[in-house]
């Protein structure tokens, strides 16, 4: 498959509403994927289920952000001692409904990879879809170790009390990389994106594009609470062997 070249993206990204694909009416769906979703709000208990899922994700984050404040600080030390510049990375995600929202991370990229990413982007793997590098050159010592872990996401929890972001969902993607989508894959944007997914748990940057999608939409047509929890539990391994993290 021919590289797909990505967009330049600052690490200053402006919220104005991207030119996005929006939903496709059913009628146009061949596979039906947006009335398979409506369906779905339709089974019983089901709004019941987002309320608690809401209410699990704040007391969750908030609970997350007060436990490990120790830890939070002692890698903001580091970052800021390693290398110049901020210690956050804030990236223009697209969320629920094509809402643009600054999502953080802890930086784990020299202060000018954005300069340099052009320099990169033949690089790029996962047949050029994702802009993924694999010993990213410009990823400080510390950042390798963040990703790894995927500490440099513990920020993100900032993003579910702000009530952007879920603990588990699809992972949020940037303006140029959500353009991508097509039906029936856009019923992803129906729901928030998640810290954690089944992207996360299934080898992350070592799937390809059209296996992202699949995993996605199934958990999209296929949600419910249970579903959530055992996916949080699932992310533990994940992380611990650092299965496609870099």
């Amino acid at each position: 498959m021919a590289q797909l070249v990505l967009p330049h993206r600052t690490s200053k990204p402006s919220l104005a509403s991207p030119n996005l694909p929006q939903p496709t009416p059913d009628q146009n769906n061949p596979e039906g994927v947006q009335s398979s979703f409506m369906l779905q709000k339709d089974r019983p208990f089901f709004k019941q289920q987002q309320a608690l899922k809401r209410l699990f994700d704040m007391l969750m984050a908030s609970i997350g952000i007060l436990a490990i404040t120790p830890l939070l600080l002692l890698i903001a030390l580091i970052i800021r001692l390693e290398s110049k510049g901020p210690i956050f990375y804030l990236s223009e995600r697209i969320g629920k409904d094509y809402k643009p929202f600054r999502m953080y991370k802890f930086r784990t990229m020299e202060e000018d990879a954005d300069q340099k990413r052009e320099e990169l982007r033949k690089q790029a793997n996962l047949d050029g879809e994702l802009f993924k590098i694999a010993n990213d050159p410009r990823v400080t010592p510390i950042g390798k170790f963040l990703r790894a872990t995927s500490l440099d996401e513990l920020p993100q929890l900032i993003n579910v009390l702000r009530g952007e972001m879920s603990l588990v969902g699809p992972r949020p993607l940037p303006p140029d990389e959500s353009k991508l989508f097509e039906a029936p894959y856009t019923s992803r944007y129906h729901v928030f994106p998640g810290i954690t997914g089944m992207w996360q748990v299934n080898g992350r940057s070592n799937s390809d594009f059209k296996t992202l999608c699949d995993l996605e939409m199934k958990y999209v047509l296929n949600w419910n609470l249970l579903e959530d929890f055992k996916l949080i539990f699932q992310t533990i391994p994940a992380v611990l062997m650092s299965k496609g993290a870099y």
